[in-house]
């Protein structure tokens, strides 16, 4: 079995990779907690892998803990790829590739498994959205790349100087407080960039499946007024990463 981690900019997602199916995939915020700590935590329970791969969009002190944690608990191969120039039929927009997140790759990797020779828009919604564009042929066709929700919010008390108040992000419109106030107009934010993004990926391409991914893909899926019917997979990234891990790339 092979084991895979998913490393964002505020929750370490993890699954083993066995046979093309994920298995017990799970996940926990780690932003705020003692790094080597929280490693020891997750790695806890796991069984021995034949390998590692990591999915490292945040890449500092987390990784590091995490790539130690590793090596002492079980010394296998420890891979934190980067983005290719292309991996199967898919191949990637950026002039430079490695400099397109992991994760939006990956992802990327995933949809092409799920659905060979369709197009897709690929909506990622973690602490930052992204919406990307995949051609039927398998070509990348570049996307864009926003705040989340709980980004804008942390924004918009850093920048006005706001005591930052602890709310529920809701997509909730008439709020009776500053702190729903805020939450709900990320929230409103963020669904009217990700609407209008895949009206315009759709545009270009009238055959494509959407496709919900990360974190807040369940709200956005439930609260989100999309072209035709846009499949969740929360874990397209860890799938990606495994056929990133057994094709290899270019």
């Amino acid at each position: 079995m092979d084991l895979l981690f998913d490393l964002g900019h505020s929750r370490l997602k993890w699954a083993g990779w066995g046979q093309g199916l994920l298995t017990a995939p799970d996940g926990a915020v780690w932003r705020g907690e003692d790094a080597a700590r929280f490693c020891a935590s997750v790695l806890d329970g796991l069984p021995t892998p034949r390998r590692v791969a990591i999915a490292a969009v945040a890449r500092g002190e987390l990784l590091d803990a995490l790539q130690q944690a590793l090596r002492e608990r079980w010394g296998c191969p420890v891979s934190v790829p980067v983005a290719s120039a292309r991996c199967g039929a898919v191949r990637n927009a950026y002039r430079e590739p490695a400099r397109l997140g992991f994760d939006r790759w990956a992802a990327l990797v995933g949809v092409e498994a799920r659905q060979p020779g369709r197009a897709a828009v690929v909506v990622d919604c973690g602490s930052a959205v992204t919406v990307d564009g995949l051609a039927d042929d398998g070509q990348h066709l570049g996307g864009i790349i926003m705040p989340g929700p709980r980004m804008m919010a942390e924004a918009f008390y850093a920048r006005t100087g706001l005591p930052a108040a602890d709310a529920d992000l809701t997509t909730e419109i008439a709020a009776d407080n500053t702190a729903s106030a805020v939450a709900g107009g990320a929230w409103q934010a963020a669904l009217g960039g990700i609407e209008r993004a895949v009206r315009a990926w759709c545009a270009r391409l009238p055959q494509a499946t959407v496709w919900l991914t990360g974190g807040d893909a369940a709200v956005v899926a439930g609260a989100a007024v999309l072209p035709g019917e846009a499949l969740h997979a929360p874990h397209l990234v860890l799938e990606g990463l495994a056929r990133i891990l057994e094709q290899g790339a270019e």
